[in-house]
């Protein structure tokens, strides 16, 4: 994985304007900014229902759609304004690994993210789907001299690709940078041979329907013993399964890897104010998670929080601690 490019990308980002204006709260509301993902991705899609809720609870939710989880980091800690993001675990963690292995400046400048970033709620995993047209293309080792699309450099979508490529040692001949709306035209068109996606599912990205001798398919993600036993996978990734039929084109459930998704903020501060709206914001999803998993996403339906269990997580926001005792 070429760490210093995400490393470059991401600081490079956090140094740039915010280009999508915020909207401003009604004075009776508290106004929250959270950052999520493309507008076809789970992110995304589970915002908006966030925004729903919390427009019943006096809180005005600007729901602000981006490249991923890396980008929500350093875009989470750059700007105030923004309070909250959606984030793959591994992306949190890889930002404090590199912020301790390194030595220059861009190490110190991630240290301060990783030392700034703190836990609001645990959420759901997200299911890696490698999606290829070839009915020649069966196994992860036929990626071996393909074309393989990632994601964005910035999303944790290719963080996740290029570590699993990896650890299952697979080289592909050429990897791109696409996010999965462009790689997946890519892939129909044949421009590429395969695309790594991680996501949510169901995707509403992957919902259209089969196309005959063209469709799409999945391809599974084989977990031996040897590679089970691998820390990186341990830490950072499950065992899951893509049930059968979750997309009209797919037929048999495939086996895959899964990591995990949070809501997250960065400490800014002693601002009491701030901190009483994340708290509440928390309580809030917490107190809720019936009422989302019947109406928003189908992935509200996998989440269940352990209100002990959350009071013990490492760098869980003092905000939220307080807002649940």
């Amino acid at each position: 994985m070429n760490i210093r490019l995400l490393i470059s990308a991401c600081l490079s980002l956090s140094l740039s304007g915010l280009a999508i204006p915020l909207q401003a709260a009604t004075p009776a509301m508290t106004e929250l900014n959270l950052m999520t993902g493309r507008e076809a991705g789970t992110y995304y899609q589970m915002g908006r229902d966030l925004k729903k809720l919390a427009s019943q609870h006096q809180i005005d939710l600007a729901v602000i759609p981006s490249a991923g989880s890396l980008e929500n980091i350093f875009k989470v800690y750059e700007y105030p304004s923004l309070q909250l993001g959606f984030s793959q675990f591994d992306s949190l963690s890889l930002v404090a690994m590199e912020a301790a292995v390194g030595e220059d400046e861009d190490s110190v400048e991630l240290g301060k993210v990783a030392n700034s970033l703190q836990l609001v709620l645990p959420l759901f995993y997200e299911e890696v789907h490698v999606i290829v047209k070839s009915p020649e293309i069966k196994q992860m080792a036929d990626l071996n001299g393909k074309r393989v699309a990632l994601g964005d450099v910035v999303s944790g979508a290719y963080g996740t690709a290029a570590t699993l490529l990896e650890l299952l040692e697979i080289k592909p001949a050429e990897e791109r940078d696409l996010d999965a709306v462009t790689a997946l035209a890519a892939l129909h068109q044949g421009e590429i041979d395969a695309l790594i996606h991680v996501v949510g599912a169901p995707a509403r990205l992957f919902a259209g329907p089969a196309d005959g001798a063209n469709a799409l398919h999945l391809i599974p993600i084989p977990v031996s013993e040897k590679l089970a036993k691998n820390e990186l996978l341990q830490t950072f990734y499950r065992t899951a399964t893509i049930p059968a039929a979750t997309y009209s084109w797919q037929e048999p459930a495939i086996s895959t890897v899964a990591v995990g998704a949070v809501l997250f903020t960065s400490d800014k501060g002693p601002d009491e104010e701030r901190c009483r709206a994340i708290g509440r914001f928390a309580r809030m999803v917490y107190d809720n998670l019936n009422e989302l998993g019947r109406t928003g996403h189908p992935k509200w339906k996998n989440i269940a929080i352990d209100r002990e269990a959350l009071l013990k997580a490492p760098h869980l926001s003092p905000c939220v601690a307080q807002a649940f005792k």
